[in-house]
């Protein structure tokens, strides 16, 4: 292969293709939010399995890894309540570092994770206004902020946070609401961060 500019790889030793990291946080219903949410911090486990995380060690890439990041979004499960959903994304921001440097900052709803519903309701059940949601954007990748022509490099070996922080203050999630025979459990903070980028790693 031949290396872009810039890459500090010799020539057929780096396999470089698309590839995205996505870690999930959640929070049980009726609980307080935390002041700081840590995307990243932890890798896959027996607890914390390829279902919620797809990065092998917390905070860093193992040599000889490195990572483009070229988008960064997040993506809120829709069994998520409207009136949670909607307070959170009014109420935290994120910060995505690299080292001791901030590379990106903003809301959660200017960073859209290209994915997920964009509205839905329980329609006939006598509760649709309980279990209505809604998602932070459209689910189509073209709503993705996107900054491919100046993409954050993660080197291996050296430290990246993703973190979504309080702002306006914490709260406390409503109560769930109970499933039924038409509709899962409703409730709970379940948020999937991702950044999506272009990998390079050792030839296999």
């Amino acid at each position: 292969m031949t290396p872009q500019p810039g890459n500090v790889f010799a020539s057929d030793v780096v396999d470089r293709g698309p590839w995205l990291f996505y870690d999930r946080n959640t929070q049980a219903a009726g609980a307080t939010t935390s002041n700081t949410y840590f995307f990243f911090n932890t890798g896959i486990t027996a607890t914390k399995t390829q279902s919620d995380t797809n990065l092998q060690k917390g905070n860093t890439l193992p040599p000889p890894e490195a990572f483009s990041v070229q988008s960064v979004g997040f993506i809120f499960a829709s069994t998520m309540l409207h009136a949670d959903l909607a307070q959170f994304i009014n109420n935290y921001f994120f910060n995505f570092n690299i080292g001791i440097k901030t590379f990106a900052t903003g809301l959660l709803h200017m960073f859209p994770g290209g994915a997920g519903i964009s509205a839905s309701f329980a329609a006939g059940t006598g509760i649709a206004s309980m279990l209505s949601a809604v998602n932070n954007g459209d689910p189509s990748l073209l709503v993705c902020r996107r900054f491919p022509d100046y993409p954050r490099i993660i080197p291996a070996n050296v430290n990246f946070f993703l973190n979504v922080i309080v702002g306006s203050g914490t709260f406390a999630l409503a109560a769930a609401v109970a499933s039924t025979v038409t509709s899962p459990a409703y409730g709970g903070l379940n948020l999937l961060a991702v950044l999506d980028g272009i990998l390079d790693r050792e030839v296999q």
